[in-house]
């Protein structure tokens, strides 16, 4: 009976690791595909025009960051760090695998999540065209969310423009974005996708580099709350300035709440 019974567990454990498997591969399949879907869509008909004038702060980070530079059409990002579920969680390792394109802005980002020896959480999030979708799943298999619609779309072109100091020369298409000015550290970035547009403030550091954005983002419950990143380690890659480390934080009435730590381990544009 002892064997028959081991047997029997042998087999069913098997099984699910064939179909945790099988759905990993979907999941690859469809991520793949909607990043080729990504840059399949339409980029602006109007000619890329001159760069504007900019508020002071924004056109020493241009001068810092990018410089003569030609516009850079595609990023693909890796990072590592760590990711919060809740308020109450602890910090979980993540890896991670984002692509972003410029004309017009999207980007699809993947990313995996151990939460015990053997269980994982794969998430995709993305926008592209203006509409952004969530889609996480318990090893590849059992959907936890599956969401869409204009909350996630404004949180989706909210963590796009917030993105964009990794893809600096994209924060100076002004087909796309417009700077307003503020004070002497800071400037409002607002990116316009179709009827999308959103804002955000950058707050620039004495080095002449965005330290800190902020802005209000809509929670999947279409509550607007404070949310904003902070940017640091900036490094030369490709001719220009860019952050190698990130925070993401939403400003909750509990408090501060840290949920994203990025480490990036590796960017490739325009390959």
């Amino acid at each position: 009976m002892f064997w028959v019974v081991s047997f029997i567990v042998l087999a069913i454990v098997v099984m699910l690791g064939v179909v945790v498997s099988v759905n990993r591969l979907r999941f690859d399949r469809r991520t793949t595909r909607e990043m080729g879907a990504l840059l399949a869509v339409s980029p602006s008909q109007l000619p890329l025009p001159a760069v504007a004038s900019l508020p002071p702060p924004v056109e020493r980070y241009r001068q810092l960051a990018v410089g003569d530079h030609r516009p850079v059409r595609t990023l693909k990002m890796r990072h590592a760090g760590t990711f919060r579920t809740s308020p109450t969680a602890k910090p979980t390792s993540i890896r991670g695998l984002q692509f972003f394109t410029a004309d017009p802005p999207g980007f699809v980002w993947t990313g995996r999540i151990r939460m015990a020896p053997g269980v994982w959480i794969d998430a995709r999030d993305m926008i592209a065209a203006g509409k952004g979708s969530m889609r996480v799943l318990l090893d590849d298999t059992v959907p936890l969310v599956d969401a869409s619609g204009p909350a996630i779309d404004q949180g989706d072109a909210l963590r796009l423009l917030a993105e964009m100091p990794w893809l600096p020369t994209a924060l100076f298409d002004s087909r796309y974005l417009q700077w307003s000015p503020i004070d002497a550290d800071h400037a409002k970035a607002t990116l316009r996708l179709g009827r999308q547009e959103v804002s955000c403030v950058f707050e620039f550091g004495p080095e002449g580099l965005p330290v800190r954005s902020s802005a209000e983002r809509s929670r999947e419950t279409g509550e607007m709350r404070p949310w904003g990143g902070t940017y640091q380690d900036y490094r030369v890659v490709a001719g220009m300035r860019v952050p190698f480390e990130a925070e993401v934080t939403w400003q909750l009435e509990s408090g501060p709440f840290t949920y994203a730590h990025w480490l990036i381990d590796s960017f490739e544009y325009d390959q």
